[in-house]
Order: structure tokens, then sequence, then C-alpha cells
């Protein structure tokens, strides 16, 4: 379906990626398990303005609407607290269907209750640059899966974020929210991020076209681009996110395919789910 907008929407009505307009349908989940009665009271609003703040803001200002599902769970654990401010220490969790997962561990923010949520900000705020920091990671992975590379404004605007954050007064864990950053699009991670689109494309011509040559054509893409860099990096951090994501449909890719040779690429490349990759049937061995 991916392949199918981005060809109606880029190609018959002429825009590029980067006018795609992305809105989010996020479910926010605010847990809090340690944290005193008193202050679990100060939070219980927290939660609802976390899901009114991603998902009625319009993040960009475009006419063409990529609508993006998501589950968001914040843990608060402890509070610090440094003369009147108290700063909420937790983890954070954000997860979409198409495997644009992220967790953080080490999140500090401020939180006073009735605060206003603002979309348009000038100062630095640890909590809602927290929330635009991951929701621009997921926005760059998800606009990578309709056009190739097309995701890349939005990872400039994370790291941005990234960078704000080390030099502001609650620079815990922005230093590897910056790292993520490059981690994701350094020039060995550029044939990953075009694995996704070959990916979602390849589905779409062996669900939606059935065709066998395109289907073919894009798996290939796929493997190719996934081997290179699993050569280059095979401890990749973001490589892996896309195999545990992925490797149980990714079989689907290689229904046409003539031979077993990229299902022999994705054992070597990934020998952690080589077991399901071994079950994968192709056109050449079915029905046997």
């Amino acid at each position: 379906m991916k392949i199918f907008l981005s060809i109606v929407i880029g190609t018959l009505l002429g825009i590029s990626g980067d006018l795609f307009s992305q809105q989010l349908q996020c479910q926010v989940k605010v847990e809090m398990p340690r944290l005193q009665p008193r202050d679990q009271a100060e939070l219980s609003d927290l939660g609802q303005k976390l899901t009114d703040y991603l998902n009625n803001n319009r993040w960009s200002e475009s006419n063409q609407d990529i609508l993006i599902n998501c589950n968001v769970n914040l843990i608060v654990e402890t509070i610090n607290i440094s003369g009147s401010e108290k700063r909420y220490l937790a983890q954070f969790l954000i997860s979409t269907a198409s495997g644009e997962n992220f967790y953080d561990q080490n999140c500090e923010f401020t939180y006073v209750p009735g605060q206003a949520f603002e979309n348009f900000r000038t100062s630095f705020d640890p909590l809602l640059d927290l929330i635009d920091f991951y929701t621009f990671l997921v926005i760059g992975g998800e606009l990578d899966t309709y056009e190739l590379l097309s995701g890349t404004t939005y990872y400039n605007k994370a790291q941005d974020l990234a960078n704000r954050g080390q030099i502001s007064n609650y620079s815990t864990g922005w230093k590897n929210r910056a790292d993520e950053v490059t981690l994701i699009t350094d020039a060995e991670h550029v044939p990953l991020r075009e694995a996704k689109y070959y990916y979602y494309g390849g589905l779409y011509y062996v669900e939606k076209e059935l065709n066998p040559e395109l289907a073919r054509q894009y798996a290939s893409g796929v493997v190719e681009r996934l081997r290179i860099v699993a050569t280059k990096r095979p401890n990749s951090k973001a490589l892996k996110r896309f195999f545990d994501s992925h490797y149980q449909e990714i079989c689907k890719l290689f229904q046409f395919d003539d031979n077993r040779g990229n299902i022999t690429t994705m054992i070597d490349i990934n020998p952690s789910h080589s077991d399901v990759y071994r079950e994968c049937e192709i056109a050449g061995t079915r029905n046997r």
C-alpha cells in the first residue's frame, strides 16, 4: 500500500516526498507504579495531554495526509527535587507497526499540573522536546518507506533537537539521542533506509499487484541493501531493529523468487532468525 500511495501522490500529482503531511494516531499510556499517591495525582492528566499533543498537532503544513499509528509508553520511575523544581526520571517507548520502535531508559523532564503544551516554543522543554524528538524519528522512518530517503528532513529536525538538548539544563540522555540519529543517517546506513522503501514496495507487488517480475526486483533490492549494511556494520542496532521488526513476514517478499538465493543471504546476515527463513517458500519449490 505504501508504494501505491507513493506512486499516486508523488507521481500523478507531481509532488515530492518532503511535502507529505503527517498526522499521528497514538495510544499513550503513562505508568508510575513507584510514585507516591500525591505525586501520581500531580501527573494524573499527563497521559491525556500527551495524547492530545501528539494526535492534534499537524506535523507539517502540506495537503496530502499520511496517518501514522503508534503506541507510546512513559514509565515514570523516580523524582529528583532541586530547590522548588521536580525532575521526573522515566523510561520512554514508542513503536509503530512498520518497525519504527525506540526505547529510551534515561529520560528526565519537568511537569507542572495544568501546564500548557504549546506546539510552538521559543525555549527548550525537556518533556515536549523529548516527545518531538522521537516523533521526528518515527516520521522520518515512515517517510523513508514511501519514497527513497524522504525522511531526511525529519531526521535533521531530530538532530537539531538533540543538539539543543545537549546544551540545555536538562542534558541527561541527549548525547545518546544524538548518537541514535547519527547511527540512522550515516553513510553506511543509507542502504538500510533504502531497504525500507524496497521492502514495502516488494510487499505491494506481491500482495496487491501480483507482479512477479517487480516483486523479484524489489525483493533483491531489499536483500542486497541489507547485506551491504550487515557486511559493514554487523552489530548495528538499527539493522537489528529492522530484522526484529520484519523477520516474521519477510518470507512474503520471496514468494515469486526462482531460487533460494535471497533466503540464503538472509540466513547468513541474520542467523538469529535463520529458522524462520529456512521455512520460506518460493515459486520454484511450492507444492513439491
